[in-house]
């Protein structure tokens, strides 16, 4: 009996140890598997080590037969690029307290928003991304022919790319090459020529209301332009206050007058 009960304890064991074992393997070949699609994914990605050239838009000239004179300019995208320290320190302070409240501590991703994101979604509350401004930035621009197209592989180069983009460029660099390419609707393009196409004044200029206007039409540039849709620029506008304020960049005074 007893060498019965040895052996069927013995059994129990290596059944076990064979399960645990099996489980392990597939977890590997998984994880393998996992890491060989998103190699194959990162093969053909776009050069990032030029990302600053995405700041150039420049118009076609048209000029009379004299060679001087300028008849008139034509470009697809109305786009000024600027110096960082050409712009109110309002757009700037108020874009990372809006879009990527975590910009200067995080390299690219920032995993603590993803997952917030993503218990917040599961949860059944107001849908939101997590998209940091580095992300944002290259999708609309390194990874443009790619940016409607709502995949995990897309996401995966997105992800990539902003991470070694962080590894060549600094924080203010990357605020800088995101704030003169960021659509601002109209066929509006960067921060400078969004002043001069809402407010007719220079970047440098903006007030703290009109640069949470300005700040709040990224989001959905179609819906929440002042020129079409001036209710929804306005709920956003207040809403980037709202961020400015609870993440002090501003002060309660200014919030209120704003």
């Amino acid at each position: 009996m007893k060498g019965r009960k040895g052996t069927k304890v013995k059994n129990k064991k290596v059944i076990v140890l064979s399960v645990l074992g099996l489980m392990v393997a597939l977890i590997a070949a998984g994880v393998f598997g996992v890491v060989t699609l998103c190699s194959s994914w990162l093969e053909d990605l776009p050069d990032y080590q030029n990302a600053d050239a995405y700041n150039t838009a420049q118009p076609t000239m048209v000029y009379a037969s004299d060679g001087t004179t300028l008849l008139a300019e034509f470009q697809l995208e109305n786009r000024e690029p600027v110096a960082l320290d050409q712009i109110s320190e309002y757009v700037l302070k108020g874009t990372v307290a809006t879009e990527d409240e975590r910009f200067y501590s995080h390299a690219g991703v920032d995993y603590l928003g993803v997952a917030r994101a993503l218990v917040n979604n599961l949860m059944g509350g107001e849908l939101e991304g997590a998209s940091t401004i580095t992300q944002q930035f290259v999708r609309n621009t390194i990874l443009s022919d790619e940016m409607d197209e709502i995949s995990i592989k897309r996401k995966v180069r997105e992800m990539y790319l902003s991470v070694k983009l962080e590894e060549v460029y600094s924080k203010d660099e990357i605020l800088r090459m995101y704030l003169n390419t960021i659509n601002y609707g109209n066929a509006t393009y960067g921060i400078q020529a969004a002043s001069q196409r809402y407010f007719s004044k220079h970047a440098s200029e903006l007030t703290l209301a009109e640069a949470a206007t300005l700040v709040g039409i990224p989001q959905s540039p179609t819906y929440n332009n002042p020129i079409d849709n001036p209710d929804n620029c306005l709920a956003r506008r207040n809403v980037v206050l709202d961020r400015m304020l609870s993440n002090g960049c501003i002060g309660q005074d200014e919030y209120e007058a704003a």
